[in-house]
């Protein structure tokens, strides 16, 4: 793992006003900063330890960018004013990028900030991450297969009590529900790697403990609304699952987690984090502050590959 005051990062990007925008945003950190204009500039300045932030119609127009040696490439909305286009997010899913913001500023800054804090701190896990600071953390410790039924109605009473309206909890209830299905029935895997519980009868009951315990958080800040799942299995492949996100088809979540592509289709921003053989954390964000018309068509998606107790 890189540490935290190594590299640079790369900023690509052919609009004078998005390069301002975007260098003030990543300028704070440790890294140095350089600012490139087309691809070619921007191939030659990335190597295995920079993180490359690009914008989305160079990402579009070069998808395999994301197969070169880099810390991370992350692709973000044209000039910052327009979200991006759902089939633009799909694509670059698809083609294995890991980190593609589809919201404009201001949202971008909050995202991209965040998601480059983690990635030069290598420090993965935890919603706090996305919550301004004093936020409080709610949590549900599931331990047996039929208290998922009852974590998700407390969660949509708690978000109800707390002043969010009934939309809000709705969504909730969706997302909660299938990422606590993905983790209960979709995680567990044997020495061959298979899921030998993704056939379990939904309404049987088992025990959660040890390997099979997972944990729910959510918090809110009036700008956010989290939602985190933890398995201890760590079996995901997050450099695979967006391109099942982007084909969004149920069948084809089966072998990596169950109703994911409608999680995903409910929230405004989807957070996968994994070290592998030990943990999964799933991260879903919705945004309280705007209406579902005034946001991007399509969720961003961010996937990390860390370590329990990093840094």
């Amino acid at each position: 793992m890189q540490s935290a005051g190594s590299g640079k990062i790369v900023v690509a990007h052919p609009e004078r006003k998005a390069q301002r925008a975007l260098v003030r945003l990543v300028g704070a950190t440790p890294l140095p900063v350089e600012l490139v204009t087309d691809v070619d500039a921007l191939i030659k300045a990335v190597d295995g330890d920079t993180i490359a932030i690009v914008d989305a119609g160079i990402a579009r127009a070069n998808v395999g960018l994301c197969e070169r040696p880099a810390r991370a490439w992350i692709a973000v909305p044209g000039e910052g004013l327009a979200p991006a286009e759902p089939a633009g997010i799909d694509a670059l899913l698809s083609a294995g990028w890991s980190h593609v913001i589809a919201h404009p500023m201001p949202i971008l800054a909050e995202e991209l900030l965040a998601t480059v804090q983690k990635l030069i701190r290598g420090d993965t896990f935890g919603l706090e991450k996305y919550m301004t600071w004093g936020a409080e953390i709610r949590t549900y410790a599931l331990d047996d297969t039929r208290a998922r039924e009852v974590a998700v109605n407390l969660m949509a009473k708690d978000i109800i009590a707390v002043g969010l309206p009934d939309r809000i909890s709705s969504m909730v209830s969706v997302i909660a529900d299938e990422l606590i299905s993905n983790a209960v029935y979709g995680a567990p895997v044997d020495e061959s790697g298979a899921r030998f519980r993704a056939t379990e009868a939904r309404d049987a009951s088992r025990t959660l403990a040890d390997r099979d315990a997972v944990t729910v958080r959510w918090a809110t800040d009036g700008r956010y609304l989290a939602i985190e799942v933890r398995d201890r299995w760590g079996s995901i492949d997050p450099r695979a699952i967006g391109a099942k996100l982007a084909a969004g088809k149920q069948n084809a979540a089966q072998s990596e987690g169950m109703g994911l592509p409608l999680a995903y289709a409910c929230c405004n921003q989807l957070v996968i984090g994994v070290a592998p053989s030990q943990l999964t954390e799933m991260i879903a964000l919705l945004d309280v502050r705007h209406k579902p018309t005034e946001l991007a068509r399509g969720a961003s998606f961010h996937a990390f590959i860390g370590t329990v107790g990093a840094p």
